[in-house]
């Protein structure tokens, strides 16, 4: 892991927790349903059309063309095909590292809001927004790994890509 990743992991909890103290209620719940929208579509992608598989389904592969056209077409660069694009479980690791980074900026945002304006007394708020910031430092940790994964562009091992609970279940619908 470079170091840049843990600063970035903890830069998202900070980023968060600091919108949680500064922006609208009614605005930081849409975000939050916004970000939770992200992470639950993301999850089905990652566990019902990649988990498992040798290659990419095909629409996945035409998104990514359209993604080069778009970019040649409007910006004039090419960009190359990237190892993600080439393999299922790539994308996968991809995939999961996004995961990772919405999930942190929202437990970050999780444990401002419950210790500012939660609903028990002054010292339990303290204490559960604690335990959420501490989570959402491990999360953090997390996404630092899959980060130097995406950088190597290696994918991550099945028992971090997927959840064993999630692993069953899918492999019981195959």
């Amino acid at each position: 892991m470079k170091p840049g990743h843990v600063v970035m992991g903890a830069a998202l909890v900070a980023t968060g927790a600091l919108a949680a103290l500064w922006v609208p209620f009614g605005l930081l719940g849409a975000l939050a349903l916004l970000m939770l929208l992200r992470i639950c579509w993301l999850e089905d992608n990652i566990v019902s059309d990649l988990f498992g598989r040798d290659s990419l389904p095909a629409g996945y592969r035409s998104t990514a063309d359209l993604r080069r056209l778009f970019f040649f077409r409007w910006f004039g660069i090419c960009p190359s095909d990237c190892a993600a694009e080439q393999s299922a479980h790539l994308m996968a690791t991809a995939m999961r590292t996004e995961v990772q980074i919405w999930a942190t900026l929202l437990l970050g945002m999780a444990a401002a809001m419950v210790a500012q304006h939660g609903a028990f007394g002054m010292s339990v708020n303290l204490a559960l927004g604690a335990a959420l910031f501490v989570i959402a430092l491990t999360r953090a940790d997390r996404l630092a790994l899959s980060l130097a994964h995406c950088d190597a562009q290696s994918a991550l091992p099945d028992h971090l890509l997927v959840p064993r609970r999630r692993r069953l279940l899918a492999e019981r619908k195959r």
